[in-house]
């Protein structure tokens, strides 16, 4: 819902920057202390969902094919190194 909401308010141009509501988790150990998780419901069918201050890669199920994930997973990280390497070959020092 506050992803939701962000979005929204992100596409009206009204939007802060996006804060997860979080909750504090009980291990239910005396000497592990309560700690902080992200409240917000993780889109489980998604290969790439978003889950707090960062996107996730979740692999394919047991019954589909994987190439096209690892085609464009490929051709991320292909384009990405193309750019560190015009970078370096330019004399670029690092931002």
């Amino acid at each position: 819902d506050s992803l939701t909401k962000f979005l929204d308010d992100f596409r009206k141009g009204t939007a802060d920057n996006y804060a997860p509501p979080k909750k504090m988790l009980k291990s239910g150990v005396d000497i592990v202390p309560d700690f902080e998780v992200p409240a917000e419901d993780r889109n489980r069918t998604s290969p790439f969902p978003y889950g707090g201050h960062r996107f996730e890669f979740r692999a394919v199920g047991s019954a589909q094919n994987v190439s096209l994930v690892n085609t464009v997973l490929c051709a991320i990280t292909a384009d990405a190194l193309r750019e560190f390497s015009d970078k370096i070959e330019d004399g670029q020092k690092a931002d």
